[in-house]
């Protein structure tokens, strides 16, 4: 697995811990991980800094109750940019499939357009 690999499996399963558990060093190692100036632009348009995206997930702490993020196909697009899809599931079912583009700086995250991809195109992502 590469280094970008680990470290959006990583950021996301602290996101994965933080909605199925709700503990709180989770959802800080998760928005520890963002660039001050981190953008992301949700699924539905919507534009999150990151002052936007911690309020936005902070009620959310163990809501998913069985999610669980699987990261695959990172494919470099320019030096600190990659592109990569990011499965959803609930107790081993797919709920959610997106295509993710990310803005890096060295280890932190500072930007993401996430894409969804409609429900028939759901598979099992291989890591």
């Amino acid at each position: 697995m590469d280094t970008v690999h680990r470290l959006m499996t990583s950021h996301h399963d602290h996101l994965a811990d933080w909605l199925r558990e709700g503990e709180r060093a989770s959802l800080d190692s998760f928005l520890h991980a963002h660039h001050p100036d981190f953008s992301l632009v949700t699924t539905s348009g919507d534009i999150l800094g990151l002052d936007a995206l911690r309020s936005a997930l902070s009620g959310a702490g163990g809501s998913r109750p069985g999610l669980t993020i699987t990261i695959g196909e990172v494919t470099r697009l320019g030096a600190d940019t990659y592109r990569f899809l990011e499965q959803h599931e609930i107790n081993s079912n797919v709920v959610d499939l997106r295509v993710v583009t990310a803005v890096l700086r060295g280890e932190h995250v500072v930007a993401l357009q996430e894409t969804a991809k409609p429900g028939p195109d759901y598979r099992r992502l291989r890591t």
